[in-house]
């Protein structure tokens, strides 16, 4: 034999009495977070909570409060925002359906009311949908400020930022190239390009080049010769011919970059001490030891090929707006392009 109490029976013919409870739990814990003037929730431990999602994991809940939290879970795992609102949307019409079942509307009425809401909902949001053109910026402008009303981002740098990022990648047209954001004192800035940990090899480079046509190469050295020689340097002349013979070939390939009108050049090895020199003297910036995934990067988002140094050519070459490797500018020690 067992005990069932009153209350237990009651509940168990009335489940609804349980959804309402949980429902109102919750609508307690997220309101509070709703709109400009919302706030944040701490918990005992200290820790700060900001989403819904956070909120309503950290509150005590029963089984009937699984819909809600998977929703709300689902919701947080593909948009990552919005879990305020629907936890409370949710939290609402459990509600709102308790008191009118109490009232004595039957429950499949009011289940079939609030489908037939959903619809009519969708329909006015398909209708009242509209496509920004990518020139509307005021229209782009409206939706982000609506966006972030109340929130952190709801200041004009910010929505500036945010504005750009999306004209940009709205249809981007090369792969790769990242949506950079760089503080300063006078605020913050899209950058549409890479930023790639690599300095110039000589620092009487230039610092920044515009609208240049660049070369990828795997070593800028000279070639070594296909016969096993032994070459004993005892003397001067040896030494020089030797060295003048290296120089040369460097000497050939400069001039070709600059008859190709190549103001920079990346190589996966390194990049022959002589060959800097006279780059720099023709104003070609130089970055070297750089690894397999970024040179893969920078001839995607370039259009430039790898290729041996002797055999380099202008279909070999990319373009890039702009090279930056200038201290004060946003990129330091970086490459960007836009």
């Amino acid at each position: 034999m067992f005990n069932l109490y009153k209350n237990e029976m009651q509940q168990v013919r009335k489940p609804t009495n349980l959804w309402y409870k949980e429902a109102k739990k919750i609508d307690m814990a997220v309101s509070t977070l709703l709109g400009p003037y919302g706030m944040y929730k701490m918990t005992e431990s200290g820790e700060i909570l900001s989403n819904g999602k956070d909120v309503v994991d950290s509150i005590e809940l029963g089984p009937m409060a699984e819909p809600i939290l998977d929703a709300v879970s689902k919701q947080y795992e593909e948009f990552g925002d919005g879990t305020v609102s629907l936890a409370l949307i949710l939290s609402r019409l459990i509600s709102k359906a308790y008191e009118l079942s109490k009232g004595g509307m039957p429950m499949p009425t009011i289940l079939s009311g609030y489908k037939k809401a959903m619809e009519i909902a969708a329909e006015v949001v398909k209708e009242e949908t509209r496509k920004i053109e990518r020139g509307d910026i005021k229209a782009l402008e409206e939706v982000i400020k609506h966006s972030v009303a109340g929130s952190v981002a709801d200041d004009e740098p910010i929505r500036s930022v945010i504005r750009d990022a999306i004209l940009f990648l709205k249809e981007p047209k090369e792969k790769d190239i990242a949506i950079l954001t760089e503080g300063g004192e006078e605020g913050t800035e899209v950058i549409i390009g890479l930023k790639l940990d690599y300095n110039r090899v000589r620092d009487d480079m230039p610092e920044k080049v515009y609208d240049a046509k660049i070369a990828i190469v795997d070593k800028i050295a000279p070639k070594k010769t296909n016969f096993d020689i032994k070459i004993d340097i005892t003397g001067r002349k040896a030494y020089r011919a030797l060295s003048e013979m290296e120089r040369n070939q460097l000497r050939e390939f400069v001039n070709k970059l600059v008859e190709m009108d190549v103001k920079a050049i990346f190589s996966k090895e390194e990049i022959d001490p002589r060959a800097a020199e006279m780059m720099a003297k023709k104003g070609i910036m130089g970055f070297e030891k750089i690894n397999e995934g970024d040179m893969k990067t920078i001839s995607e988002s370039t259009g430039a090929s790898k290729v041996n140094m002797l055999g380099i050519s202008e279909k070999d070459l990319g373009f890039i707006g702009i090279i930056d490797d200038s201290k004060e500018e946003g990129c330091v020690g970086g490459v960007c392009r836009t």
